[in-house]
Order: structure tokens, then C-alpha cells, then sequence
């Protein structure tokens, strides 16, 4: 479980770099289409394909640091055990939904890769190829960062009760 977890925190530690490329590629564009009259070609194509991998690689973390959105105004004033409840009903659902999400994910993503899916853009790239594979992986992630939260709360509802 801690192998788990680690792995995710490391992930999203280091995915978030994958901004600086997104940053700079944006800041080349710019200088390229306003100054120079030149656009690059490939370069929303890569930004979309990088900040979409990130997003999909970076969900295992906001888990595992319970970073993911929720009203807190309401759960914050329940009681403890009944917090401990709604949090196992929702790992429950989103495991439930990640799994789909997996298995559906691959689906796509297996032909997609076995082809060499491209863009068919100007630049042509293998980006829907990689964005697709890292679809069914990230919810894969996300599936066992959730099994291990959801081992965690019931631990403690074990524990508190």
C-alpha cells in the first residue's frame, strides 16, 4: 500500500514539471507567431497532449493528497464517524467509475497504439496515441490510489469505533 502511494506522490511530484515544457513551448508560439510571422505548427498540438497527459497522471495524486474537490462547508461540520462513512461511499463510487474508466480507456487505447493513431494535424503527431494510453494508466492509478485510501478509512472507522 505504501509502495502505492509513494509511487503516486512521486508521479505527481514530477509530472508537475511537465508545466515548464507547456510554459516554454506557449512562450516560443507567442514569440514566433507575433514577432516573427511564423506560428509553429506543432505546438498547440504538443501543449494539449502534454497538459492532457498531466491531468489525466496527476489524479492519483490530488487522491492520495485528498486534493480533489468536495463541500467542505458541510463536511466539515458532521461528526466524525459520519465523515468516515461518506468518504468510504465515495472511494466506493469513484473506484466504481475508474474502473469503467479503465476498461473503456483501454479499449481505446489498445488499437490506438497497435496503429500508430496520429493526429492527421499539421504536424501529424502521435499524440492521440499517447493521450489514449495514458488515459486507462492514469485510472489504473487512480483505482489503486483509491483502493488503498479506501483501506485507510476503514482502518480508521476500525479504529474509531
Amino acid at each position: 500500500m505504501h509502495l502505492i502511494s509513494a509511487f503516486n506522490q512521486k508521479l505527481g511530484d514530477y509530472s508537475s514539471l511537465v508545466y515548464l515544457i507547456v510554459f516554454g513551448v506557449t512562450i516560443f508560439d507567442v514569440i514566433c507567431r507575433y514577432f516573427l510571422n511564423s506560428p509553429a505548427l506543432w505546438a498547440l498540438e504538443l501543449i494539449i497532449a502534454l497538459a492532457g497527459i498531466h491531468y489525466v497522471l496527476a489524479g492519483a495524486h490530488a487522491i492520495k493528497n485528498n486534493g480533489h474537490v468536495r463541500i467542505d462547508v458541510i463536511y466539515n461540520i458532521l461528526p466524525a464517524r459520519v465523515r468516515l462513512c461518506m468518504d468510504v461511499l465515495a472511494y466506493l463510487l469513484m473506484l466504481s467509475f475508474l474502473l469503467i474508466v479503465a476498461y473503456y480507456g483501454y479499449e481505446q487505447a489498445y488499437p490506438a497504439v497497435m496503429i500508430g493513431e496520429r493526429s492527421g494535424a499539421g504536424w501529424n503527431s502521435l499524440a492521440p496515441t499517447f493521450m489514449k494510453a495514458a488515459i486507462p494508466i492514469g485510472a489504473g492509478l487512480m483505482a489503486l490510489q483509491t483502493l488503498v485510501s479506501l483501506t485507510n478509512t476503514v482502518k480508521e472507522i476500525r479504529h474509531e469505533w
